[in-house]
């Protein structure tokens, strides 16, 4: 092998070790527990150097997801929320702030999203201040407290859901009905504010004409990785959640399960680039509220094509209407629900749900 080939099988190599590497980050990103995820995601927003990014250069700025918004419960701070956590003590994270709960509720829903979670960059402290009647010092308080729920959000809304397999659920948002259609309200301001646009352009401009010293330059590239990571993580579960909203829809309209239409993980991913896999993990141990106030697994939203029309059949069969055989099974399959199988496939699910032939139940029912 000749220095040319050496050198562009090692280029080869390179690339897919990068490629590894950053698939592995990306794994890892996506299975990262919602508390684990919030903090990281706080470490980096409180940073010195994000706050420039953010404030002085405007190279960073929030996007919001459409469709999406803060829920109105992150607002309610209150300490029986929380009630028999043992991971979370509500009442000393409360203790002697009870004058900035005050202020957060005193001036509302759009004054909170307005100047504290959507804020554009630009906007001063005492801007800030005058519009929610606040003292300038208690901005600072107020952005603290916002800060340490955000990353706790998971425990003062904690999942009713019990553990299964060794899972344990974290509620990540509810599906609300309003006048626009459904919305996806995050329960943590860390979704809700959407990913971070990251103006590459204008970084190049200011690091050419010597705004960066070049270990700077070094580290908000470094910076800039750890956003681009964060923001897949925020895509994934935000076309996640819109991709389950779409889809079913109808269950969102009526509460009956018998809405929830099949759908697979795998079908799920090809509709939004992405492998089975990465559905997998940023599903796995999280759950939404409906509409209605009830709490349901991710996963829940995928029901498996025979387990749906082994639901139907039964529904059909528990209907007390008589049915002298399969074959009329199958066909009122067809023409009310517009569900196509063989005769055999409705007798295969009747055995699995352990319901007698047509003539049995006939002879029982007498």
């Amino acid at each position: 092998m000749d220095r040319r080939e050496f050198l562009q099988a090692q280029s080869l190599q390179t690339r897919q070790d990068y490629r590894l590497i950053v698939g592995i980050e990306q794994a890892t990103i996506l299975e990262m527990p919602e508390e684990e995820f919030s903090r990281l995601a706080s470490d980096v927003e409180n940073s010195p150097l994000f706050k420039r990014l953010y404030h002085q250069e405007k190279i960073v700025h929030y996007q919001r997801y459409p469709g999406t918004d803060i829920s109105p419960r992150f607002l309610q701070f209150d300490e029986g929320i929380a009630a028999g956590s043992d991971t979370l003590d509500i009442e000393s994270v409360l203790s002697g702030r009870e004058d900035v709960i005050r202020h957060i509720q005193r001036m509302g829903l759009g004054n909170f999203k307005r100047y504290f979670l959507y804020s554009e960059p630009g906007v001063t402290v005492e801007e800030i201040a005058r519009q929610c009647g606040l003292e300038i010092s208690n901005v600072d308080k107020v952005n603290a407290l916002i800060n340490e729920f955000a990353v706790r959000s998971e425990f003062y809304n904690p999942s009713a859901l019990s553990a299964e397999h060794g899972i344990t659920y974290s509620r990540v948002a509810s599906v609300d009905r309003r006048q626009e259609g459904f919305v996806i309200a995050y329960l943590s301001p860390c979704y809700a504010r959407g990913r971070y646009s990251i103006d590459y352009q204008r970084f190049e401009e200011l690091r050419e004409s010597g705004a960066f010293a070049g270990e700077d330059a070094g580290e908000i590239r470094q910076l800039l990785k750890r956003l681009e990571l964060i923001n897949r993580r925020k895509d994934t579960m935000t076309r996640i959640l819109q991709s389950i909203v779409e889809r079913q829809a109808l269950y969102f309209e009526s509460g009956d399960d018998m809405a929830l239409l099949p759908f697979s993980q795998k079908e799920l991913a090809e509709s939004i680039g992405l492998v089975p896999s990465s559905v997998s993990r940023a599903i796995i141990g999280r759950s939404l509220d409906t509409p209605w106030g009830e709490e349901r697994a991710l996963k829940d939203f995928f029901p498996r094509p025979r387990s749906f029309k082994k639901e139907l059949v039964r529904r059909i069969l528990a209907s007390g209407e008589s049915f002298a055989c399969d074959e009329e099974i199958r066909a009122r399959l067809e023409r009310d629900h517009g569900v196509s199988i063989s005769r055999r496939s409705v007798a295969s699910l009747r055995q699995e749900l352990r319901m007698p032939p047509a003539g049995r139940r006939g002879s029982t029912a007498k």
